[in-house]
């Protein structure tokens, strides 16, 4: 992103924010953190930077968490995106965080690419769900489910011209978008195809019918 992003991160282990620092920094040419450790540190903050881009959540805080927590949040900050960050990926409890307004979920297991990548697709203005939160169905059957459910239009746009062999910079010119949110969603499309390259992730879209066809 261009500019300056402010991005507030509300986790309460000082360790796991001293490593996520290095990548929110990455996000944007200038970035702004604010940081709390519980929700009522949060509150505050949001009360003194109501002008927020985006906000990550820990799903379990000291006074809070869960649900409640991200209903709170959600009502103070309506137009700004939330990603929830847990250790926890259980299929069900993602999808009610994605209900009830989570932009996106990013278990704390994840490396700093995929949370990077993650960050950026939901600042792009779409939502992020790890595929290891789409249930336990193993085989073709997952790599289905994964495809159909995770892909969003924008990310099936740029698999069409992936097909095509269209570089990153020319997937960017098409679709009017920054060549950073192009890598971002080829990283993505590869995570949920299983995809060891662009190549494999084009062989494996077309086993499952997801490549239209070309004139």
């Amino acid at each position: 992103m261009d500019g300056t992003s402010n991005i507030l991160l509300i986790d309460d282990h000082p360790l796991y924010r001293d490593a996520l620092r290095p990548v929110i920094h990455q996000l944007a040419r200038r970035v702004n953190i604010f940081e709390a450790s519980c929700i009522t540190d949060a509150f505050r903050l949001i009360d003194e930077q109501p002008e927020l881009d985006l906000v990550l959540l820990d799903l379990i805080l000291p006074d809070g968490g869960g649900l409640k927590s991200l209903l709170s949040v959600s009502q103070l900050l309506s137009n700004t995106p939330i990603v929830v960050i847990s250790a926890c990926d259980n299929h069900n409890l993602v999808i009610q965080l994605l209900n009830a307004g989570a932009r996106g979920y990013i278990p704390k297991s994840a490396g700093s690419e995929v949370i990077k990548n993650a960050l950026l697709l939901v600042l792009s203005g779409e939502t992020y769900i790890p595929s290891v939160a789409l249930g336990s169905l193993s085989g073709a059957n997952t790599l289905e489910i994964d495809a159909e459910t995770v892909l969003t239009q924008r990310q099936d746009e740029v698999l069409q011209l992936l097909a095509r062999g269209y570089s990153n910079k020319q997937i960017a010119r098409v679709l009017n978008i920054a060549e950073t949110t192009v890598r971002a969603h080829v990283s993505d499309i590869l995570h949920h195809l299983h995809a060891h390259n662009r190549t494999d992730a084009v062989v494996k879209a077309q086993k499952l019918g997801l490549l239209e066809a070309v004139n």
